[in-house]
């Protein structure tokens, strides 16, 4: 539930500059600062020492969407040379403004696995934020 709203799986829309994805299975990114506590004497905190911010993304899709970053990565000189790409994901309910992430990825790893009895060839992609993510427009860090 956000702001008292029910939300489920077929709420949210994710782009990626090859456009919308359509056959998406699953994604997740996340974020975080390693702020730490520091202390003196007798272990007493004393102040804050200020942490990296870090976060990463996963979007796993079908083989179909996953050809589009493919032939969109080719004029790059492939996948990894890919350059962080945004990826804008949005969820809410109809007739509601919806709620945007943005994020800017550098795609790092990608899984081509399969199994007998597998009904969809679904391609997990895997990376690390290079920005901090702006969620409704506010980025969660502003540094220094």
């Amino acid at each position: 539930m956000i702001n008292g709203n029910v939300y489920d799986f077929e709420s949210i829309k994710v782009m990626l500059p090859t456009g919308p994805i359509i056959m998406l299975e699953s994604i997740s990114y996340k974020d975080k600062k390693d702020d730490e506590v520091i202390t003196g004497i007798n272990n007493l905190p004393v102040g804050i020492g200020r942490g990296e911010y870090s976060g990463e993304c996963e979007l796993e899709f079908s083989r179909y969407e996953y050809e589009k970053i493919d032939i969109y990565a080719a004029s790059f000189g492939g996948f990894y040379n890919l350059p962080p790409i945004p990826v804008i994901v949005s969820y809410g309910h109809f007739g509601q403004a919806p709620v945007t992430d943005n994020l800017e990825v550098k795609f790092t790893e990608r899984d081509f696995s399969a199994s007998k009895g597998d009904k969809n060839l679904n391609i997990p992609i895997k990376g690390k934020l290079t920005a901090p993510i702006k969620s409704g427009g506010r980025p969660a860090y502003t540094p220094d």
